[in-house]
């Protein structure tokens, strides 16, 4: 199929709609998110301006801005004159991106412990809750964000800033390999595993203990699990490389 015909009104969900409650430019970078983390556009696929212009209903500038953020993110890739594609995240790369999040997140859990406060606790809170709503809705896309929200919120406590991007990227990417896939997004618990609100009440329940060693374990415990259940083949490559990165206590 043409880049000239494919059915970006429809991909995109946006036919004859009104826009989103945000501005533009957020509505159009997000409907191709979500298209790509969701595998509804196919990595490789073009990504022709005007039609998403046309379908979006904004202007072809709003649309170039959006790829470039996404470019930021390594889901788009920009290949000079022949145009903007939707990059590829094979299973190898995902393997690799899952050592890298233990390694981040796992220490800073541990960093991140005995410095969550109140606020910090609420935000937390709110997020499951909403994840809560994101599945009764089926909105894979709004639960991956919820996700990243608030496994960013504990990162953030941890005192890290410099490698938020990395991480941001990883997860990023993670999501795309394991909620794009075939599998339905978690509505009900399934045996053995829990829906991602339980998970991430319980997540939150090892942090706010206060004891450092109990938040790594619960964090390292609850990435593995995610990504066995969602990805096996992901979840064999990362044992086969061994132990994970190292992750030092902070001194």
């Amino acid at each position: 199929m043409s880049n000239e015909t494919f059915p970006w009104a429809e991909v995109l969900g946006v036919a004859g709609a009104a826009a989103p409650p945000r501005s533009k430019g957020e509505a159009v970078y997000h409907a191709l998110r979500r298209a790509i983390l969701l595998n509804t556009v196919a990595a490789g696929a073009a990504l022709l301006e005007t039609g998403i212009a046309g379908a979006m209903n904004c202007s072809q500038g709003t649309v170039r801005e959006a790829l470039l953020r996404l470019e930021q993110e390594g889901l788009v890739s920009r290949r000079g004159y022949q145009g903007t594609f939707v990059s590829d995240t094979t299973p190898d790369e995902a393997a690799q991106m899952v050592r890298i999040r233990l390694a981040l997140e796992v220490d800073g859990a541990r960093r991140a412990a005995p410095r969550l406060g109140p606020a910090e606790t609420t935000a937390l809170e709110e997020l499951v809750e909403r994840m809560a709503e994101a599945e009764r809705e089926g909105d894979a896309y709004a639960l991956a964000e919820l996700d990243r929200a608030f496994h960013l919120t504990i990162f953030r406590a941890a005192g890290l800033r410099a490698l938020e991007p990395i991480l941001l990227r990883c997860m990023l990417h993670i999501h795309r390999h394991t909620f794009g896939l075939d599998k339905e997004p978690l509505q009900v618990d399934e045996p053995g595993f829990a829906r991602g609100s339980v998970q991430h009440v319980k997540l939150l329940s090892a942090m706010t203990s206060g004891a450092p060693e109990t938040a790594a374990a619960a964090m390292e415990a609850h990435i593995r699990a995610v990504v066995a259940h969602w990805s096996p083949e992901v979840d064999r490559q990362v044992r086969q490389f061994g132990a994970e990165l190292p992750t030092p206590a902070p001194s």
